[in-house]
């Protein structure tokens, strides 16, 4: 469903297109509508203006307090909105899956809980069945981009504490449910050769004489215009893909990692120890978020049943 349009009398209406302008008048500003899309002002003015040389008449009238529709502008947003509406509720009837296939696109954050949650659902219901699958870790913005835009079906998103009362307004303003999956407080990992594998208590002293690292999402402090965090330490690798974590804590020595709580299974696949840390807090939430109007389909249902009950 990459390619969304709908066909009017000759011309060709790309579906995103018609959510950009509901956005637009949403916000009354161009500006304010491409901040909440996660895209730039430029292209969002550039659609725009295509679409309306696309439909022979202008949609908006732009001052310097903003843009409110024009008299056949509010007309065509009517319409707009309601074409968006039925689109994605024939979406949501075209893509059940049949009983026989298993169908799944989901955005996650890098954590190993999720992913054994997918690989066990999958080796229990996956034979003789036909999969399509996408699975795609990726930041907090991305996530929330692509459950917006229909692009992914829904997400879990993985934010600190500290930034919901920002957070949860915007998942509303941009027609989002969610519900909690997973509270908890980071962990340090490490080789079970490290010289502090041993140690009972694990402070932020012991660990700046290691080497940490680092996968950060750094896409909402750039979004809330913060700094990203500066508590890692000076000694630090940093990476930006998940599947190479395990080969730098059994292959670097001192090595150490922040991350959400981690299967045994893993663990013990790459001779690893999880501790607790004794200090400043770290408190994380995984969200599950999806569209308003989303209803999911039986593996997707199946799928995070088995993710639940996995956290508890």
């Amino acid at each position: 469903m990459k390619y969304k349009r709908i066909y009017m009398e000759g011309c060709i209406m790309n579906l995103n297109v018609l959510r950009y302008v509901i956005e637009v008048e949403k916000n009354r500003s161009i500006t304010g509508a491409a901040r909440q899309l996660f895209i730039s002002q430029p292209n969002l003015s550039r659609d725009i203006r295509e679409l309306e040389e696309e439909i022979g008449f202008s949609i908006f009238t732009r001052s310097s307090r903003g843009v409110i529709p024009t008299e056949k502008g509010r007309e065509f947003l009517a319409l707009a909105k309601r074409a968006v509406k039925q689109y994605q509720a024939l979406e949501n009837y075209c893509t059940r899956e049949e009983r026989d296939n298993i169908s799944l696109h989901i955005c996650v954050p890098r954590a190993s809980y999720i992913t054994c949650a997918l690989t066990s659902f999958l080796s229990k219901n996956a034979r003789g069945r036909q999969l399509s699958v996408n699975y795609n870790e990726t930041g907090t913005l991305d996530a929330i981009s692509h459950v917006s835009d229909r692009s992914a079906s829904m997400a879990i998103i993985r934010y600190p504490d500290r930034y919901e009362k920002t957070l949860l307004p915007l998942l509303k303003l941009r027609e989002l449910s969610y519900e909690t999956l997973y509270k908890f407080e980071l962990v340090v990992i490490m080789s079970e050769r490290h010289p502090l594998a041993k140690t009972s208590v694990l402070t932020q002293d012991l660990l700046s004489q290691a080497v940490e690292i680092v996968c950060d999402d750094t896409s909402l402090c750039t979004y809330l215009h913060e700094s990203p965090d500066a508590d890692h330490n000076e000694n630090s690798i940093h990476i930006h893909e998940r599947g190479s974590q395990f080969d730098f804590l059994t292959g670097v020595p001192g090595t150490f990692m922040f991350v959400s709580p981690v299967p045994d299974s893993v663990l013990s696949r790459y001779h690893l120890v999880q501790k607790k840390f004794h200090g400043f807090p770290r408190k994380m939430t995984d969200l599950l978020i999806y569209p308003e109007d989303y209803r999911p389909s039986r593996a997707e249902s199946a799928f995070l049943e088995m993710l639940k009950e996995s956290v508890q």
